[in-house]
């Protein structure tokens, strides 16, 4: 999935309405449906009579991706108020307090009327979500990171009464979560096989600490030492003879 790059088209214009965060760094992603098609999502959010709404990007059928607002700033899609508090409020909004959710989200709007996204729609999309959440962690740092999960990924009816179908009863959101839960299980697994990012002091050290463990016959087989030497450990290997090196000492 994330071997495939897409393409985002820039297609606001100095009418699309934004604002700025005010120091705040968005974490959450709001699934919208906009009840039209993409000519028309391009056509309102760059109209000179929209003074309502916007959002962030917008995700065709076709699997096009629009970008009509910059994710430094805040889009016009998810204001929130406890006068129209929705039924099934996301816990982020309560944990953030009530707080006007536009300045911590980014928007998506889908081409569609009831949330059955084709399959070029769900792929675009959800590659669209990482995209997000990478393009925060570069801007931001890394400490701005956040799992794609039900906290971080809600829809528009978890923070509207009167949006409660948004983004469409027919949404993916079961396998939406499970392709974000497999994504991140693929991340961890792929950087527990990455070569340990380590300056050189931090490598003497383990060649000392495995060397020591060799020579007391600890550990029996040289090439994890060679290893540290060579500096090619990965760290699965590393947390791996870690429990062995503490187990053994342990038992003896």
């Amino acid at each position: 999935m994330k071997n495939k790059m897409y393409e985002i088209i820039w297609s606001g214009n100095k009418y699309t309405n934004s604002s700025g965060r005010d120091g705040f760094v968005p974490f959450v992603i709001v699934n919208h449906i906009s009840a039209s098609t993409m000519s028309s999502m391009d056509s309102w959010f760059t109209s000179s009579g929209n003074a309502v709404s916007s959002a962030h990007f917008g995700v065709s059928r076709k699997g096009e991706l629009h970008q009509y607002v910059e994710i430094e700033r805040f889009a016009w899609a998810n204001g929130t108020s406890l006068s129209y508090m929705s039924k099934y409020p996301a816990q982020v909004w309560i944990d953030q307090k009530y707080t006007n959710a536009n300045y911590w989200t980014v928007s998506i709007e889908h081409e569609g009327t009831d949330g059955d996204l084709s399959e070029e729609q769900f792929q675009a999309s959800v590659w669209l979500h990482q995209y997000i959440r990478d393009y925060i962690v570069d801007k931001w740092g890394q400490e701005c990171y956040f799992p794609l999960d039900d906290y971080h990924v809600i829809g528009h009816f978890q923070l509207h009464s009167w949006k409660e179908f948004c983004p469409g009863i027919m949404f993916p959101w079961a396998r939406l979560y499970e392709t974000f839960q497999k994504e991140t299980q693929f991340e961890e697994e792929d950087e527990m096989n990455k070569i340990l990012d380590y300056d050189q002091w931090a490598w003497d050290e383990l060649d000392k600490y495995l060397g020591d463990a060799y020579n007391d016959q600890t550990i029996t087989d040289w090439k994890w030492v060679q290893a540290a030497r060579d500096k090619t450990l990965v760290y699965k290997d590393l947390l791996l003879l870690k429990v062995l090196i503490d187990e053994r000492r342990r038992d003896k």
